[in-house]
Parts: structure tokens; C-alpha cells; sequence
């Protein structure tokens, strides 16, 4: 198996270990905002330093760009990076702030839930579609961890 096989199963499994959990706990984002703070946590806990880790959508994304650990990918598969951010919407839609979740198998989707800030899976790739780019006019990006 290829290490970013290897790197996409670790992150896969330390996504699933995470729900019914609140994974960040310190709330430094309001629980309806919380889910790159979540997210930040369940990887930065599974892959240290591979980046900052941010409370914003947009500074996520930034980081996951740039980052010589993760490149972007168009294919999906589980333990991959789904991302939405803020303030690249093409235009104003009902949906005004974007999110950020790991893929898991048969299209779910963990990430935060804003209604508990828990970690879970109350997304599925077609209702991300749905809310996000349909909803928000939001572009989903997908990166892969090598």
C-alpha cells in the first residue's frame, strides 16, 4: 500500500474514533462554528505540525493548499479532506458560512455538528452538494493527506 493509502486510512480511523465526541472541547469557536476547530483537532491529533490548524474555513483551506502534506484531488475516497470555505462562494446564497468534514465510506461525511458540536456524520457527499453548493454557492475541494 502506498504511503498516502496508508495516511488516508490513519486519518479515516482517527475520524471515526472521534464521533459522538465534542473534539474541541475548549470551544474556541461557538459550537454552530466549530467545525474547523474540530477539524483542526482530530487531525492535528492523528498527523502533528502537517499544519497550523485554524478556527476559520478559510485559513483551512489556505493552509491545506499550501501544505507539502496534502494535495488536492478531484477523485474521493474515505480519509479524504472535504472543504467548502468561507468567503469562496461565487455569490450570496441562503448558506453564508462554509464547513469542513474528512470523508468516510459510502459518501458520509464527519465533521461537527453545529446543532451539539459534536463530531459525527450528519452529512452525506449529495446533501454537502446540496447545502453547500447548491445552498451557498460554495466549491467543495477535496484533499488527500500523503
Amino acid at each position: 500500500m502506498m504511503k498516502p493509502e496508508v495516511n488516508r486510512v490513519k486519518l479515516y480511523l482517527s475520524a471515526l474514533q472521534h464521533i459522538g465526541v465534542d473534539a474541541s472541547p475548549l470551544d474556541q469557536a461557538p459550537d454552530e462554528y466549530g467545525c474547523a476547530d474540530s477539524f483542526s483537532k482530530v487531525l492535528l491529533k492523528t498527523f502533528p505540525n502537517v499544519i497550523k490548524g485554524s478556527l476559520s474555513t478559510t485559513q483551512l483551506f489556505e493552509q491545506l493548499s499550501l501544505s507539502k502534506d496534502f494535495v488536492r484531488v478531484t477523485a474521493f475516497k474515505f480519509g479524504d479532506v472535504i472543504i467548502s470555505p468561507t468567503g469562496y462562494a461565487k455569490k450570496p446564497g441562503k448558506v453564508t458560512v462554509g464547513h469542513v468534514g474528512i470523508v468516510g465510506e459510502d459518501q458520509i461525511i464527519m465533521s461537527n455538528n453545529s446543532s451539539n458540536g459534536l463530531w459525527d456524520t450528519h452529512h452525506t457527499i449529495s446533501s454537502w452538494v446540496k447545502r453547500y453548493r447548491e445552498g451557498g454557492n460554495f466549491p467543495i475541494y477535496f484533499f488527500r493527506k500523503l
